[in-house]
């Protein structure tokens, strides 16, 4: 049995079967971004203040102060970037499927296993090289796509797994279904063995007349 994590509360009986997260790797071009604005404003700091000599109106601390500057302010897109990632998870119990994101405050989100109607996974050409991919959840009666379970590694494992418990719970539903159909109690049997009776005698009568 999987463990539960802290951020979750589960039902009586609900039980953790797969957990997951997106992978770290997904900040990597974020991270290469952050890397190539910072060079290019250190190398143009470099070539202004050393390489060219260029009389600026400004010292060239201040030249430098503004790359240091620069590359602090691009720094916060793969910081940030790298908080929503480690910030997200996701979980499947036998009931349903919970996604938990947020950096300052959790946002929990959850969909009934037997309310997905529709399971779709997309790859990207590195995502079929490097076997990841997203996930995508739709309801039924749901105005499209419910739920995204982003950048996981080895996807077809969850979504084989959420496939299986589909059909349980939809086989569930239909053994519920059928036997609260087929369940009638005695009285009710009687009365639909009178009305049948009183149907065939209606019915031979009027073959009699009709000869």
């Amino acid at each position: 049995m999987v463990p539960s994590p802290d951020w979750l509360s589960l039902d009586a009986g609900e039980e953790v079967v797969w957990t997951g997260a997106p992978r770290l790797r997904r900040i990597i071009s974020n991270v290469a971004t952050f890397a190539i604005w910072s060079l290019a404003a250190f190398a143009a700091a470099f070539a202004l203040t050393t390489v060219l000599n260029v009389e600026l109106p400004i010292p060239n601390r201040a030249v430098w102060g503004v790359a240091v500057l620069w590359t602090l302010l691009q720094a916060v897109t793969p910081v940030w970037a790298y908080l929503r990632t480690t910030n997200t998870d996701y979980l499947l119990t036998d009931e349903n499927v919970y996604k938990k994101t947020g950096v300052w405050s959790e946002n929990v989100t959850r969909i009934g296993i037997d309310k997905i109607q529709n399971t779709q996974l997309k790859k990207d050409f590195f995502g079929n090289v490097f076997d990841y991919g997203t996930i995508l959840l739709s309801t039924a009666g749901g105005g499209g796509v419910e739920m995204s379970i982003e950048d996981l590694d080895d996807p077809d494992e969850l979504r084989t797994e959420l496939r299986t418990r589909i059909a349980q719970a939809s086989d569930r539903t239909h053994d519920e279904s059928g036997t609260g159909h087929g369940s009638v109690d005695p009285e009710t049997i009687d009365a639909l063995v009178d009305e049948a009776t009183k149907l065939r005698e209606t019915t031979e009568t009027v073959e009699r007349h009709l000869q």
